[in-house]
């Protein structure tokens, strides 16, 4: 299991080093609330067992099946946080580029509805 901090690293340093105008701060606090909005419909695995739940941050433990879940959900937050910023820049004579806020959105409402019935899991029990 990798530490939500150390994923949020990897996708601001390596993944998308050029593209990304967020700093390390603002990238891991999309990746936690991309993780919390996850963790109201499944348990994490490294919080099983453990009551009351610990509070999600950047040392939470995620499994790469959890994080399959949780980064298209990430992405999205990342990027509308950049539009978001870059929109605000507009005051300053800086000409904003790609997706609007708005238009994240709402993929962002989408995918957020679609997360209950990706996330949900039963294991199977025999009789």
């Amino acid at each position: 299991m990798a530490k939500l901090a150390d994923l949020a690293q990897t996708f601001a340093t390596q993944e998308r080093p050029a593209g990304n105008l967020l700093d390390e701060e603002t990238v891991l606090a999309q990746a936690v609330a991309a993780t919390r909005f996850y963790a109201g419909f499944a348990a994490l695995r490294a919080h099983e067992g453990v009551t009351p739940a610990p509070d999600i941050d950047g040392d939470t433990a995620i499994t790469t099946s959890e994080w399959a879940l949780i980064r298209p959900l990430f992405l999205l937050y990342a990027e509308r946080e950049t539009a978001l910023q870059l929109e605000a820049s507009r005051g300053m004579g800086i000409d904003p580029f790609g997706r609007s806020a708005s238009e994240i959105a709402a993929e962002i409402t989408q995918a957020e509805a679609d997360m209950p019935h990706r996330a949900f899991f039963q294991p199977i029990i025999t009789v």
